[in-house]
């Protein structure tokens, strides 16, 4: 809880000076032409790019045999997203835990599962920010691309290179109390092995490019609302959003905050005002990372609610 105040505060912090320095006046008129009708077509993008991701979760937990029925699962999944405010999304570990308090499905066996959302994820993030890249050829996107590959790279070497994660572990594992939990990271090297080779990486980065290119025209549809002529171009929209989450996400800054909305500024000044490019981003953010916090708060709650009132069942039956 203390970690999720700080993150907001970090966040309100941000959007000030950004607001600030882009000229708060400017910006206070670009957000008074906004109609609120145009909120639920930001937040459909979302929603649509939550979907699609759902679907990959389904499939990684069908992977290691995992099989609870959808709705549940659901419940699960939207849930890890009031985690989403952390170092690298891996507060969505969330999400093991409950399995395990619903379940009794070990962490071992699931956290892998968190893993490779986060690596296929960066690696669609990165395909969509090269089709960005093509259709408009941004430079000062290219430092966020090449970072992102490196560390994709670097984590899927350690993850599938036996050699490499047996010389990790190894070392961890000259800790005692880390020692007596190798047979779990055995199992975590074989479940992350099984859900990022070729057949699974096949079906969900295909996936992960269709749902965040999706939330990418988020951008488009706030440029439009702002009566930007002609709008924001595709490519430019997809450009910006992927470089902006790979800088947040190598960075493993809490939600990417500062480091995500800079780069997604940055990119879309090529394109309009500054006081638009402003508002466009926290207009973005707003109706995806934090719209994404909401509603993981409130399934969440209404999970737990259900877990204690079938606990209390239980006890009774």
């Amino acid at each position: 809880m203390k970690k999720s105040i700080w993150s907001v505060i970090l966040a309100i912090a941000v959007y000030t000076a950004i607001v600030f320095l882009s000229d708060a006046k400017e910006v206070g008129y670009a957000l008074s032409g906004i109609s609120l009708y145009w909120i639920p077509l930001f937040l459909s993008l979302s929603l649509l790019n939550y979907l699609l991701r759902f679907f990959k979760w389904q499939y990684f937990l069908v992977r290691i045999g995992v099989h609870i029925p959808w709705k549940e699962s659901l419940s699960v999944f939207v849930a890890g997203f009031s985690m989403t405010v952390s170092p690298g999304k891996l507060g969505e570990l969330l999400k093991c835990f409950l399995l395990k308090d619903s379940r009794n499905i070990p962490v071992s066996r699931t956290s892998p599962v968190v893993v490779a959302e986060r690596i296929t994820d960066l690696i669609s993030m990165i395909f969509i920010a090269i089709i960005g890249l093509v259709l408009v050829r941004h430079r000062g996107a290219m430092i966020a691309i090449g970072a992102g590959i490196v560390f994709v790279l670097s984590i899927m070497v350690f993850l599938l290179w036996e050699k490499a994660f047996g010389f990790l572990a190894n070392h961890l594992c000259r800790i005692k109390k880390v020692a007596k939990h190798r047979g779990s990271f055995e199992k975590f090297h074989r479940n992350c092995s099984s859900l990022l080779d070729l057949k699974s990486l096949l079906v969900t980065v295909p996936l992960g490019i269709l749902s965040w290119g999706a939330e990418a025209l988020v951008l488009c549809l706030v440029s439009i609302s702002l009566g930007i002529e002609p709008g924001l171009s595709v490519g430019l929209a997809l450009l910006a959003h992927s470089a902006g989450t790979i800088a947040g996400a190598v960075s493993m800054i809490p939600g990417g905050l500062g480091l995500t909305e800079i780069t997604i500024g940055a990119i879309l000044i090529s394109a309009m005002p500054e006081a638009d490019a402003a508002v466009t981003t926290i207009i973005m953010r707003f109706a995806t990372l934090w719209f994404a916090v909401l509603l993981g708060i409130i399934v969440l709650g209404v999970f737990k609610k259900k877990q204690i009132s079938r606990n209390i069942d239980n006890e009774f039956a």
